[in-house]
C-alpha cells in the first residue's frame, strides 16, 4: 500500500497527524482556562460564555462524518493540508473578537478545521500502522492530546497573566501555519474511491436535531420545562432525530453508516466513549470558574491544579500499548472507570476552602484513569472497522467523542446553575450556593462515569463473539 520510502518516514507522518489532534484539544482547553476572564470582560454569566466552548464543540461534532467521509475519497495530504489552515484563520479571528457573537463566530470557522483535523487522524496514524503496533501509536496520539491538555493551560494560564486572553490564541496560529507545510509535504496521496457523494440534508437534519437538544439542556430550567419553547424544541429534536435515522437507513451514501452498528462491540463502545467524556468534562468548565471565583486563584495557578490530570493521563496513555501486552484491554478499561470515579468522588468533597493536595490526588486519579481508558477503548473500536470503511468509522467515533464532550458541558452548567440558584432561593450566601451548584455537577459526573463502566463491560463481551467479518 505505501513505497518503501513512505514506510521509512511513518514516524514523521504519525507526528503530522497527531499534531492535528494535538492542536485542536490543546486550544479547547486553553480557551477553558479563559472562560472566567472573558466572562468578566463581556460582562456575561458562565451560562453565556460556555457557548464559546459549547458552539465549537457542535460544528465539529456536526461535521466529523463529513470530513470523515472526505478522507476516504479525496487525497489525505490536502484535506489535513486544509484543515490546519482554517483552524489558523479561525484561531486569527478570535483573537480580534470584539464581543461574544463574533467571538462565536469566530470559534466556528476554527472548528471547522478542527474537524478535519479530529476526524482524519487516527484514520492515517491506523492506516501506516498494523497490529500491537497500531495500539502504541494510537498511544502516542492520545498521549499527545494529553501533552496539549498539559500545555494548553499552563500556556493559556502564562500568557493571560501576563497580558489577555486574546493571546492564547497565537499558538494555534504558529502550530496551525507549520502543520499545514507539513502535512503537504509528508503526508501520503490515499484516496480509495474517486466518486463522492455526501448526504448534505442528512448533515442539517443531525445539525437540527443536536442544537435543538443542547438548548433543551441547557435552557429548560430558565425557560421552563412545560414552556412552549421548551416543547416545540423538544418536538423538532425528536422529529429531526427520526427523519435523520430513517434518510440514513434509505441511502447508499449516509452520513452515518448504520451498518457499522450492527456490531455491538462498536456500538457499546462508542456509547461508552460519549458516557466517558460526558464525565470528564462535566469538571472542565467548572472547575476554572471554582478556582478563580471561590478559591481566588489566578489563571496560571489554576492551570497548575490542572497539570496533575495532564501528566497521569499522557504518562499512562504512553504506558497504554505496552500495558495491552500484559493485560486485557477489559482490564484497562475497567481500572480506569474506577479511578476516574475514585477522582470524582474526592471532588465531590472540596469547599471555599483551598486544600492543594485533595485537588491533586482528584486530578491526577481522574487523569490516570483517562489514560488507562481512552486508548484502550480507541483500539478497541477502531479494530472492529473494515479498512475500506476506516476513515468514517474514525469520524463516528469521533463525533461521539464530541457528543459527550458537549453533552458534559451543556448538563453539568445546567445543573450547577440550577443548585446554584436553588441554593441562594435557600438564603445560602453567593460561595455556598456555588459550592452546592458544584458538588451536584459532580454528583451527576459519578453516576455517569458507572454507566460507562456497564458499556465498558458490555463492549468487552461483545468483543469476543466478532470479528472484523462480521461486517
Amino acid at each position: 500500500m505505501f513505497s518503501n520510502q513512505t514506510d521509512k518516514i511513518k514516524w514523521i507522518i504519525f507526528t503530522v497527524s497527531a499534531i492535528g489532534g494535538f492542536l485542536a484539544m490543546m486550544d479547547s482547553n486553553t480557551v477553558n482556562v479563559a472562560l472566567y476572564e472573558i466572562a468578566s470582560n463581556f460582562n456575561i454569566d458562565i451560562n453565556h460564555a460556555q457557548w464559546a466552548v459549547t458552539v465549537y464543540i457542535l460544528i465539529l461534532s456536526t461535521f466529523l462524518t463529513l470530513f470523515g467521509k472526505l478522507n476516504d475519497l479525496v487525497s489525505r495530504k490536502n484535506l489535513y493540508a486544509l484543515g490546519y489552515l482554517v483552524f489558523a484563520l479561525g484561531a486569527f479571528f478570535n483573537c480580534t473578537s470584539v464581543n461574544l457573537i463574533t467571538l462565536i463566530l469566530s470559534r466556528i470557522v476554527q472548528a471547522l478545521g478542527a474537524s478535519i483535523l479530529l476526524s482524519n487522524n487516527y484514520a492515517i496514524i491506523s492506516s501506516i500502522f498494523k497490529g500491537n503496533k497500531r495500539a502504541r501509536a494510537l498511544g502516542f496520539s492520545t498521549a499527545l492530546m494529553a501533552l496539549a491538555g498539559m500545555s494548553g493551560p499552563m500556556i493559556g494560564g502564562f500568557l493571560m497573566h501576563y497580558t489577555n486572553w486574546r493571546i492564547i490564541f497565537v499558538p494555534s496560529i504558529i502550530i496551525g501555519l507549520i502543520g499545514a507545510y507539513y502535512s503537504k509535504k509528508y503526508i501520503p496521496e490515499i484516496v480509495h474511491k474517486t466518486q463522492f457523494k455526501f448526504d448534505y440534508p442528512g448533515m442539517f437534519y443531525m445539525l437540527i436535531a443536536t442544537l435543538s437538544m443542547l438548548l433543551v439542556i441547557s435552557k429548560g430550567h430558565n425557560w421552563g420545562w412545560g414552556s412552549v419553547r421548551i416543547v416545540s424544541l423538544g418536538i423538532v429534536f425528536v422529529l429531526f432525530s427520526i427523519i435523520f435515522y430513517l434518510r440514513e437507513k434509505s441511502i447508499t451514501y449516509p452520513v452515518v453508516n448504520f451498518e457499522l452498528f450492527k456490531s455491538k462491540v462498536f456500538t457499546y463502545g462508542n456509547f461508552a466513549l460519549l458516557v466517558a467524556y460526558f464525565a470528564l468534562f462535566a469538571n472542565a468548565i467548572l472547575f476554572p470558574f471554582y478556582a478563580q471565583q471561590v478559591l481566588n486563584l489566578s489563571a496560571l495557578m489554576t492551570a497548575v491544579l490542572i497539570l496533575p490530570f495532564s501528566i497521569m493521563f499522557m504518562v499512562l496513555a504512553l504506558l497504554n500499548g505496552k500495558m495491552t501486552k500484559k493485560l486485557h484491554s477489559s482490564i484497562l478499561m475497567t481500572t480506569g472507570t474506577i479511578l476516574i470515579i475514585m477522582g470524582y468522588i474526592v471532588f465531590s468533597t472540596v469547599n471555599e476552602s483551598l486544600v492543594y493536595w485533595n485537588i491533586i490526588i482528584a486530578q491526577a486519579l481522574i487523569g490516570a484513569g483517562s489514560g488507562c481508558y481512552q486508548p484502550s477503548v480507541n483500539a478497541l473500536i477502531v479494530s472492529v472497522a473494515p479498512m475500506g470503511k476506516m476513515g468514517i468509522a474514525s469520524g463516528i467515533l469521533a463525533m461521539f467523542r464530541n457528543v459527550g464532550m458537549l453533552l458534559g458541558i451543556t448538563i453539568s452548567v445546567s445543573i450547577f446553575d440550577f443548585y446554584k440558584k436553588t441554593g441562594l432561593i435557600q438564603g445560602l450566601n453567593e460561595t455556598q450556593a456555588f459550592i452546592k451548584g458544584y458538588h451536584y455537577a459532580i454528583y451527576w459526573a459519578i453516576f455517569f462515569g458507572i454507566i460507562c463502566a456497564i458499556l465498558s463491560y458490555m463492549s468487552h463481551k461483545a468483543y469476543k463473539k466478532e470479528s472484523t467479518a462480521n461486517f
